[in-house]
């Protein structure tokens, strides 16, 4: 995929997928730079620095943080969590920009029917299979991971020494993660997770939005 492209980015979030589709990518091309989108809780959730700093200290990585915190800057205090949630639907697009031609994503058919939809039914002609040309622009998504299972995943972790969020070593690989808190997050435990693994997170989070503590 990579001979196609001229100037790709890797879409990362710190995740386990990601990590790995990161190390196999950078292996190929180390200049290929990292950009991730936080925001003002993103380190409470999760050790995402000890990720970051892996690709750092391996590759030399470039990582570019796009940070946009409607959780704790000035300018969002008055804000209820689903206010804040909903106005960041579209923060995902500020990834792409002019300088880029491409995106890695590390999506996969087996998380999800719709994932598993879209990377079967994007095409191109003339390109490798889960690459795909955008047809109102002249941009590529590629996705070499997209077959990959969970099983998969995990052994390369482990095969290869890549350091995960702790998240996964209390609800394992089949659990999924985010570098945000969102709806479906909260429901699944955690802010309870917060509670018992980073007390001091949880307690700020709270102190911020009240309306969370009724999940704990």
């Amino acid at each position: 995929m990579l001979g196609h492209v001229s100037a790709p980015y890797i879409a990362f979030s710190c995740g386990k997928d990601s990590s790995v589709m990161a190390d196999l990518i950078l292996q190929q091309d180390s200049t290929v730079p990292l950009r991730f989108l936080s925001s003002g809780e993103t380190r409470i959730l999760h050790n995402v620095d000890t990720v970051l700093n892996y690709f750092r200290d391996k590759y030399g990585a470039k990582i570019e943080e796009i940070n946009i915190d409607r959780v704790f800057s000035d300018g969002w205090q008055s804000a209820t969590f689903d206010e804040q949630r909903k106005a960041g639907r579209r923060d995902i697009q500020t990834l792409d920009n002019s300088e880029f031609d491409s995106v890695f994503m590390g999506l996969r058919i087996e998380e999800s029917r719709g994932r598993a939809i879209s990377l079967r039914s994007c095409k191109t002609d003339g390109l490798p299979q889960f690459m795909y040309r955008y047809k109102n622009r002249d941009y590529y998504r590629m996705c070499p991971m997209a077959r990959w299972k969970t099983e998969d995943i995990g052994a390369y972790i482990l095969e290869n020494g890549l350091p995960v969020l702790d998240w996964y070593k209390s609800f394992g690989y089949d659990s999924r993660t985010t570098a945000r808190l969102t709806g479906d997050s909260v429901r699944q435990n955690t802010i309870i997770w917060l509670k018992y693994n980073n007390p001091s997170g949880y307690a700020r989070l709270v102190q911020r939005f009240p309306e969370l503590g009724i999940y704990s």
